[in-house]
């Protein structure tokens, strides 16, 4: 069953820093042998290329531009609010440690999310609405046919992201492991 802090009941990113301690566990305890395991590196592979891509149509449209000014810059306010860090679970984060990211376990600005930083979010493996949210002011920039390819472009790094963590699901489970879960 999830732990996630979906009712509030824990203070604010105290269920992101328990599935990050299940994410490096799992790390710890299968690492060397699910990062020689190459259905999972491709699949990880995969992943990271869809995040590459998504990330730099975002770059190329500006939406990181936008984003910095809710991040805080220029008096801004972030819609990465504080307790959004809690959806995150421990085979998304696992997904982050793998790619080489070590999630910030200090909060850069009061109110904001765990996980972002002056540019916004420091993880390349994100949480759906995290990718899936522009906000009104971004749309009407963005317009109709920008919106459409970005959110394509988060579409296919979601399902890649699914895939991957469909694979590394069974494969702890083949090998005893439902820490996770």
């Amino acid at each position: 069953m999830s732990e996630r802090n979906i009712a509030g009941t824990a203070p604010a990113g105290a269920t992101a820093l328990a599935a990050l301690a299940k994410a490096r566990a799992i790390l710890e305890a299968h690492g060397p042998q699910l990062a020689t395991d190459p259905e999972q590196a491709r699949l990880l592979g995969e992943y990271h290329q869809e995040i590459l891509r998504s990330h730099g149509l975002m770059l190329a449209k500006l939406v990181f531009a936008d984003c910095e000014v809710c991040a805080g810059v220029d008096g801004g306010v972030s819609c990465c609010f504080e307790g959004a860090e809690d959806w995150y679970y421990p085979l998304l984060l696992l997904a982050n440690l793998l790619m080489g990211v070590e999630p910030s376990l200090e909060r850069r600005r009061a109110g904001d999310c765990l996980f972002n930083g002056r540019l916004g979010c420091e993880l390349p493996a994100r949480y759906g609405i995290c990718l899936n949210f522009f906000c009104p002011d971004l749309c009407a920039r963005l317009g109709e046919a920008d919106l459409l390819l970005l959110r394509r472009a988060v579409g296919r790094e979601l399902e890649a992201g699914r895939l991957w963590e469909e694979f590394v699901g069974r494969w702890l489970m083949a090998h005893g492991d439902r820490s996770w879960i």
